[in-house]
Parts: C-alpha cells; sequence; structure tokens
C-alpha cells in the first residue's frame, strides 16, 4: 500500500475516532440531560402537590373559622339572651384584662370588639400567647402556646378564668425551667390549663394560695413530676367553663 493510501486510511480512522467521541459524549450529555430533566419534572409534580394540598387545607382552615365564629356568636347570644347583665360584665372584665395586658406588653389592641359575636375563642388564644411574650421578657424563660382547643367556644368568663390561671402557672414556674410549654384542651364541661416546666429540676414550688383561689372557682391543680421525662414538672388545672347553655 502507498505512503498516500496509508495516510488517508490513517486520516479516516482519526476523523472515525472523533466522530465516534463525539457520537458518546453526546449520548453522556443526553443521559444526563434526561435524568435532570426526569428530576425537575418530579420536583415539579411534588411542589404542585404540596400546593395544591396547602391550598386545599387553607380553604378547609378558613371553612372551620367560619363554623367557630358562628358558633361563638351563637354562644355568646344564648349566654346573653339568659342572663344579659351578668354576660354584659363578664365581657366588659375581659376587655379590661385584654386592655391592661396589652398596655403592659407595649402593643396596640385594635378593634377589640365587645358585644354578641366576638370571637373570644381567637381572643383568648392571642391574649396567651401575649401574656407568655410579656413573661419571656421579664424573666426570660421561653415559653409558648403548644396547643388550644376548647370546641365549639367559651364564655368571657371563661376566657378571662383560663387567661388568669395561664398567668399565675407560669409566672409561678418560669424561674424554675428553661422553657414553658402550655397547652389547653377541654374534658366535657371542664377546660384543662396543662404547664410543662421543661428543665425543672428545683422541688415543686408553693401554691396553697393558688389552690385555694382555684377551689373557690370549683376548680382542681394537680403538681407533679412528668412520667415520661424526669426533668419536667407538670401543673395541669381543671376548671368548669360554665359556657353551656
Amino acid at each position: 500500500m502507498s505512503t498516500v493510501a496509508w495516510i488517508i486510511v490513517s486520516v479516516l480512522a482519526l476523523v472515525l475516532m472523533s466522530v465516534s467521541a463525539a457520537w458518546y459524549r453526546a449520548r453522556a450529555d443526553a443521559r444526563r440531560t434526561t435524568l435532570t430533566l426526569d428530576t425537575t419534572t418530579k420536583a415539579l409534580d411534588e411542589s404542585r402537590r404540596s400546593t395544591e394540598h396547602l391550598e386545599t387545607r387553607m380553604r378547609t382552615l378558613r371553612a372551620e373559622l367560619a363554623e367557630s365564629h358562628r358558633s361563638t356568636a351563637d354562644l355568646t347570644a344564648r349566654l346573653g339572651r339568659k342572663n344579659p347583665a351578668e354576660a354584659s360584665r363578664a365581657l366588659g372584665m375581659w376587655a379590661l384584662e385584654r386592655l391592661r395586658q396589652t398596655r403592659a406588653a407595649g402593643t396596640p389592641l385594635l378593634g377589640l370588639a365587645i358585644g354578641p359575636g366576638m370571637d373570644l375563642t381567637t381572643g383568648l388564644t392571642e391574649a396567651i400567647r401575649v401574656e407568655l411574650e410579656v413573661l419571656r421578657e421579664d424573666v426570660g424563660t421561653h415559653a409558648e402556646l403548644v396547643a388550644i382547643d376548647l370546641g365549639d367556644g367559651i364564655d368571657a368568663r371563661s376566657s378571662l378564668t383560663v387567661l388568669r390561671i395561664v398567668q399565675e402557672l407560669a409566672a409561678t414556674l418560669a424561674k424554675r425551667a428553661d422553657e414553658l410549654k402550655v397547652s389547653i384542651a377541654r374534658d366535657d364541661d371542664l377546660a384543662v390549663i396543662t404547664v410543662a416546666a421543661v428543665g425543672s429540676s428545683d422541688a415543686s414550688p408553693n401554691v396553697a394560695a393558688f389552690e385555694s383561689a382555684l377551689a373557690a372557682l370549683a376548680g382542681t391543680l394537680e403538681l407533679g413530676p412528668d412520667p415520661e421525662d424526669a426533668d419536667t414538672l407538670l401543673a395541669i388545672a381543671r376548671v368548669g367553663t360554665g359556657d353551656t347553655p
């Protein structure tokens, strides 16, 4: 074979090798692009599903909130019809307590509506959160409202009672703990207020005066170590809501 032929064959071989290498690189790039596209598509699908779930949840929460407002309004109206003077006094005392609280916290209280239909459930939740925030600033102990579920609603007198119990228990336990966790629930016609003092190693405080006040409200107090957490002290107060028509 002549020298020219060898040169042509060599050139063709080099061209073939270059084309083959380019083809393999393109194929690898295509696979990577396809994998990236699949991953991105899956992420978009997951994001879309999450968004749809959140939108559905928001619609459900709006419906539940509207129903809660209707229930609270109906309950407050029934209480007002049953004993207008007592209901009015209770609402007035609740309003005065919220004004005192927000003044102490240095935050404005906008749009406080007094009268039948006011949303006491939301108001109580806000009041407890403000109280715990004031406690954090004054004492330095982190405190949070973990959960509150009082069912169909609560009247002003009971809201004030629950708030005062939270205030006293939190103030009593704050300096003895690293963190306070407050939860409120309903047990038939009782409001159950639980304050967990996490990181508490001191002996249980003297709460005799508080128990006497609670007893005057036909309430009870349990105070002792959390059986599931050795460094947590549990205070559980139970008091009648008195909001049945």
